[in-house]
């Protein structure tokens, strides 16, 4: 009787954990860079954090990654902060080009700082090629001087919220660009430079901003940094959301 017990227990929990792993097998896949370039642990776990706030299991690429097999049912590729050169050196062009076709064929692209300034055709004032799935050029924003900053930043909607920075960049993006790739902008730096901006590529989103969003309240502690308004998570969320949320079909006239 005893055995019979402690069957039914093991045969249980045995269930349990199918089922518990067949629940998270359902979630969508984000794949995260974790290799050479991206400052971790801060960085990595900032953006894979997101990804999980917004309900989707992370995957971790690095230069070791041979096997772009993933890319076929992930629906989401994040590129953290970091140091954006040392990030696509890293990748290979291999790996760059398939970014630029998993996006191109429906996936969607999250970049946050570093992953901002690899998102356009060149990293920054660099020769290094990035994606190029975002038009116009990017540059850093602050020049001189410590790269740390909260700025108050405008979205949007025209409200302002305050943002950690540390050494992102800036789009230089034409009205006439942005309308091309059915883009919109994120925010804007106190200068009214452009911080971050929403675009199609292809059949795919994008997503970028040169802040962290993502920062949480003891990563910018420990940088010296004061938010005055909190974390800014939903910034962060909203981005995953928009690049991996299909457009509405249009109505059809009947």
């Amino acid at each position: 009787m005893i055995k019979n017990i402690r069957f039914a227990w093991i045969f249980s929990f045995a269930l349990l954990a199918v089922s518990v792993q067949a629940q998270a097998s359902t979630k969508p896949l984000a794949l995260v860079w974790r290799g050479n370039g991206a400052c971790k642990p801060g960085c990595v776990a900032g953006a894979s954090h997101m990804a999980k706030m917004a309900g989707f299991e992370v995957q971790y690429v690095d230069e070791k990654t041979t096997d772009f097999s993933s890319f076929a049912v992930a629906k989401l590729w994040m590129t953290p902060g970091g140091y954006s050169v040392d990030e696509a050196e890293a990748m290979g062009p291999a790996l760059v080009n398939q970014i630029r076709e998993f996006v191109a064929n429906g996936g969607g692209y999250v970049g946050f700082c570093a992953g901002a300034f690899f998102s356009t055709a060149k990293i920054g004032t660099s020769d290094t090629d990035g994606a190029g799935i975002v038009p116009g050029t990017s540059s850093v924003y602050v020049t001189e001087g410590s790269e740390h900053h909260v700025f108050d930043m405008t979205l949007a909607d025209g409200n302002t919220r305050w943002m950690y920075y540390a050494g992102g960049p800036y789009f230089n993006i034409t009205d006439d660009q942005l309308q091309a790739v059915n883009g919109q902008i994120i925010a804007r730096y106190p200068d009214g430079s452009i911080a971050g901006v929403k675009v199609h590529y292809g059949a795919g989103k994008v997503a970028v901003i040169g802040t962290h969003p993502e920062a949480g309240f003891w990563w910018k502690l420990l940088e010296g940094q004061h938010d005055p308004d909190g974390l800014d998570y939903d910034i962060a969320v909203d981005m995953v959301k928009y690049a991996t949320t299909p457009d509405a079909a249009p109505a059809v006239a009947t």
